[in-house]
């Protein structure tokens, strides 16, 4: 028995998965739901319309109310009949997509704001979520305002330019990183057929606002390092406890902070002490191992005796973006503790390099892969390959006594 044609109401409830699907709806028409839940419809079909035709695929766009500009299941059957009659009159559907396009840039169906809602949502599986909300809140709040309800196609370069002005006097690098954002959403509309080869947010010479980006703050006199731990440690701010020892954990793995605060108990292995954070959570885009010395051990069992029974080590209940402890924190702790301008979570980083090469006399590739740099250099690649796993143990040991030593208390 032949399956009934899906209805209006099946199409929109069918649910996004975590890669794109197709699901026929009849007619030959065909529904393809994307991991951000976006569908579009396409039709198959032969042409020459004989048995030794070749099979095509027609593009109708994506799926919606006919009120906003998008194609409803109605709407687009009744275009499949038209075009089928053309078929059988010897016309390919395909050389007719000139109409479809001139009717989608006259009616606004690929507004910047629908291709932008693509992108991300093609981009989820690909990139970590704390980059794909920091892609989403520039684009809520920065881009969508200004270009949201333009077509992708009437957007200009000197939009672009001037849109990027607009925000390099006050925020030079958050100017830079709208604009390549923007740039990214214009590309995939490129490969997508939505719109010329013609990037209007291309990067160049005359867009540089001449920015240089400075390091983040970190204790690189050692003589600062032992009054911070000490402060740390007597935590007379009343920071909230998870704070602290995420702090606390920072210092001794120098990990990112959305890194650390996202580590599942499934990502720790108590027996060989080691605590690996996957590809999708590394900035790196590349499983990490993390050698975890004793005082670390310590503070993640403290951890478990109040969130054990939790996914997150970092579980936290008033939690809204997130279910864990929010990334940022960690970096609030510091600055009440008396080091805003001094010290950030990211510092600890520039601090395990600084002080393991001259205090603790480590070579620099060790420290340099227990921070999962990536650089293209032959020397390095022979380096990620050999994991000098003995030497990180030994540092990561090492280097959590000197903490120790010098006033971190666990």
């Amino acid at each position: 028995m032949a399956k009934k044609p899906m209805t209006e109401t099946e199409v929109r409830g069918l649910p996004s998965k975590k890669n794109t699907y197709a699901v026929s709806t009849g007619y030959g028409i065909r529904v393809h739901v994307q991991p951000n839940g976006s569908k579009y419809l396409t039709w198959e079909y032969l042409f020459p319309p004989i048995k030794t035709g070749k099979r095509r695929v027609y593009y109708f766009g994506t799926y919606g109310k006919e009120s906003e500009g998008l194609w409803s299941l109605k709407k687009v059957r009744e275009e499949k009949y038209r075009l089928d009659a053309l078929r059988k009159q010897g016309q390919d559907p395909d050389l007719l997509k000139s109409t479809d396009k001139k009717e989608i840039e006259q009616t606004a169906t690929y507004t910047f704001r629908r291709v932008a809602d693509e992108w991300l949502g093609s981009r989820k599986s690909m990139l970590s979520p704390f980059t794909i909300e920091d892609y989403k809140n520039k684009l809520d709040n920065q881009i969508l305002p200004v270009f949201g309800n333009i077509s992708i196609r009437k957007i200009t370069r000197h939009e672009c330019v001037n849109f990027k002005k607009s925000h390099s006097a006050r925020a030079p690098e958050q100017a830079r990183k709208l604009l390549m954002v923007m740039k990214q959403v214009f590309e995939y509309a490129i490969d997508m057929d939505w719109m010329e080869d013609n990037n209007p947010a291309r990067e160049s010479k005359n867009t540089q606002t001449g920015h240089k980006s400075k390091p983040l703050p970190s204790l690189e006199d050692w003589k600062d390092v032992p009054p911070f731990l000490v402060a740390l440690s007597e935590n007379k701010c009343g920071g909230e406890y998870t704070t602290v020892i995420a702090v606390k954990l920072a210092a001794l793995c120098f990990l990112r902070a959305s890194s650390l605060v996202s580590t599942k108990w499934s990502d720790i292995d108590w027996k060989k002490k080691l605590l690996t954070t996957p590809y999708d959570r590394m900035k790196a885009k590349k499983e990490h191992l993390t050698p975890l010395s004793d005082a670390a051990i310590e503070l993640f069992r403290k951890l478990e005796a109040i969130n054990g029974h939790e996914e997150y080590c970092f579980f936290s209940p008033r939690g809204k973006k997130y279910p864990y402890l929010n990334p940022s924190s960690p970096n609030h702790h510091i600055k009440n503790l008396g080091y805003e301008g001094k010290m950030t979570t990211h510092g600890f980083r520039s601090m395990a390099m600084t002080h393991g090469q001259e205090v603790l006399k480590t070579e620099f590739h060790i420290i340099d892969l227990q921070l999962a740099h990536i650089k293209g250099d032959k020397i390095r690649q022979a380096y990620d390959r050999a994991q000098f796993m003995p030497e990180r143990i030994e540092f990561m040991d090492r280097w959590s006594k000197l903490l120790i030593e010098n006033g971190l208390e666990v």
